[in-house]
C-alpha cells in the first residue's frame, strides 16, 4: 500500500469478534504474544488484545513486503513498539471494544483512544494536570467536565506515546487544550521538537487524538 510521505493514515476496528475470527488473528501472533494474551484475568480482554494485535499485523503487512506473521517488533527504552529493520512509524491504542492505529512514513507518531464513561473528572484533573489546566477546567460549566477531561487526556497520552517516554514524563508537564469546544493543541511540552496534535473522530462514545513529531499535509481514514 502506498503511504505518501506527508500523509498520516488512520485505521480503526471493533475488537469484539466471533470465535473463529479471534482464532484466525491468534494464528498471526508469536508464541510470546499468545502467552501474553492468556495472562489476562478476563478472557474477553485477552480476546480483544489478540484482535488488536492481529489486526495491527494485518495492517502493517500492507505497507511491508511481509506476511502478518513474519513481522518482527522491537521496543524502545520505554516499551514503544517499532518494526525491526523498517523506517515505517506506527502506533496503536485500544479501549473497551475499539482499537485505533496511526501510520506515518517518516515522523514519530503517537495515538490514544479512550472510552468515554462516568469518572471523577475534577479529582483526576487536580491530581494529574498543570495549575493552568486546572484553572481552565474549573472555569468550565460542570456539564463540560467529563468531555474536558477526556479531550485533554487523550492529547497528553498521544504526545507521550509519540515521544516514546510513556508515563515517565509527568502529565502535568504537558499542557494541552482542555476546553472540549476548542481544537486539540499543545501549549507547553517538555521535549523539544516540532510536535503537532490532532483530535480524531473515530466512533461515538470515544475520545481520540494523534500526535506527530513533524509536519504533514492530510489525514486519511481507512477501515
Amino acid at each position: 500500500m502506498l503511504l505518501p510521505p506527508r500523509e498520516i493514515q488512520i485505521w480503526s476496528t471493533n475488537l469484539d469478534r466471533e470465535r473463529a475470527q479471534i482464532d484466525k488473528f491468534s494464528q498471526l501472533l508469536t508464541a510470546t504474544e499468545r502467552q501474553r494474551a492468556a495472562k489476562f484475568v478476563n478472557p474477553l480482554h485477552g480476546d480483544r488484545w489478540i484482535v488488536a494485535r492481529g489486526y495491527l499485523r494485518q495492517i502493517l503487512s500492507q505497507y511491508l513486503d511481509l506476511s502478518p506473521a513474519q513481522i518482527e517488533f522491537s521496543y524502545g527504552a520505554q516499551g514503544k513498539p517499532e518494526i525491526a529493520g523498517s523506517q515505517l512509524q506506527f502506533n496503536l491504542s485500544h479501549s473497551h471494544d475499539r482499537a485505533v492505529y496511526g501510520i506515518s512514513a517518516q515522523h514519530p507518531i503517537g495515538i490514544d483512544i479512550e472510552y468515554i464513561h462516568p469518572i471523577a473528572a475534577a479529582d483526576l484533573v487536580d491530581r494529574f494536570f498543570s495549575t493552568a489546566e486546572q484553572a481552565i477546567f474549573h472555569n468550565l460549566s460542570i456539564d463540560l467536565h467529563q468531555a474536558a477531561f477526556f479531550h485533554a487526556w487523550v492529547q497528553k497520552e498521544a504526545y507521550l506515546k509519540a515521544c516514546g517516554t510513556g508515563l515517565h514524563t509527568p502529565l502535568d508537564k504537558i499542557e494541552v487544550s482542555i476546553d472540549p469546544r476548542t481544537p486539540a493543541a499543545i501549549m507547553a511540552a517538555p521535549i523539544a521538537g516540532t510536535w503537532r496534535i490532532q483530535k480524531l473522530e473515530i466512533a461515538a462514545d470515544f475520545a481520540s487524538a494523534m500526535a506527530i513529531g513533524g509536519d504533514y499535509d492530510n489525514i486519511r481514514y481507512l477501515q
